[in-house]
């Protein structure tokens, strides 16, 4: 751990680099100040640190005198002895670690960058491009198969993050212009600045948050490999199972609900179904 001096100076330098202070500005003058408040402490501190070693001696020259009289004060005066040495040494974290007279709460604690920085607001993660927008290549270019005007899908949202660490856009190309182009990651100055956006397929997933909802419900399905039984019997949970077959009845031709019919005869004749 840097002295109060050196993490004083660290301070004043990323300021410097920052441009967050000219010299004779008001926070010049604070900082002037704060500076020869750090130096007094630091003398301070010495004095402690001297006055200590004058104890110690003390203690040293009359300690059978002391253990005569009392064991138990000379060992409450050579533990306040150690302990004044502990204090006044900041790369001794058992004063903090302890929480010494209760003057140490969590903000005290030292902690590594990675913990500071992950106690930090964090500003919001934006979409820029929305996974399944359709997005196009723009030009020809060299070592590449792909033609310019290429469709290709996006796998994944492309947000502020990746804008930020120059990541890449995670595409699936489309058609024949890719001209057998693998999928992957390509950056996005390489496609055009327009993109469609993804097609919502219901009105009530208009709503973004419901859209999600909708999508982690199917991914989930997928995973379980889900069949006709059991979506049959999640239909008839949410009560949605007369509605979905007059949906699919009402979107299917004619032919197709008439061989579905044809066939449901076929199979209740032979007792495979109950009507």
């Amino acid at each position: 751990m840097k002295n109060l001096k050196g993490a004083f100076n660290d301070l004043v330098e990323s300021m410097k680099r920052y441009d967050l202070y000219q010299k004779d500005d008001e926070v010049d003058y604070e900082l002037t100040n704060l500076s020869n408040i750090i130096d007094e402490v630091e003398k301070r501190m010495q004095c402690v640190t001297n006055t200590n070693k004058d104890i110690r001696t003390l203690v040293s020259k009359y300690e059978d005198v002391i253990l005569y009289y009392s064991n138990n004060d000379f060992e409450l005066l050579q533990r306040s002895v150690n302990d004044i040495d502990i204090a006044i040494d900041l790369n001794d974290a058992e004063p903090i670690e302890n929480n010494w007279y209760g003057l140490f709460e969590d903000k005290f604690k030292p902690r590594s960058v990675s913990e500071y920085v992950a106690t930090l607001p964090k500003e919001e993660v934006k979409v820029l491009i929305p996974k399944d927008s359709i997005v196009e290549w723009k030009e020809t270019r060299q070592y590449y198969s792909v033609n310019g005007g290429a469709k290709a899908r996006v796998t994944e949202d492309y947000t502020t993050e990746h804008e930020i660490k120059d990541l890449c856009v995670q595409v699936q190309w489309l058609d024949e212009k890719a001209k057998g182009q693998v999928s992957g990651g390509y950056l996005l100055g390489m496609f055009k600045e327009d993109f469609e956006l993804p097609s919502v397929p219901t009105s009530l997933c208009n709503i973004p948050q419901t859209h999600e909802f909708v999508k982690d419900i199917i991914s989930k399905l997928k995973v379980i490999d889900v069949d006709g039984e059991t979506m049959q019997y999640i239909l008839k949970e949410v009560g949605m199972e007369e509605q979905m077959l007059r949906q699919l009845i009402m979107s299917s031709t004619e032919t197709n609900t008439k061989d579905l019919v044809e066939e449901r005869r076929i199979l209740s004749n032979r007792g495979c179904i109950e009507i």
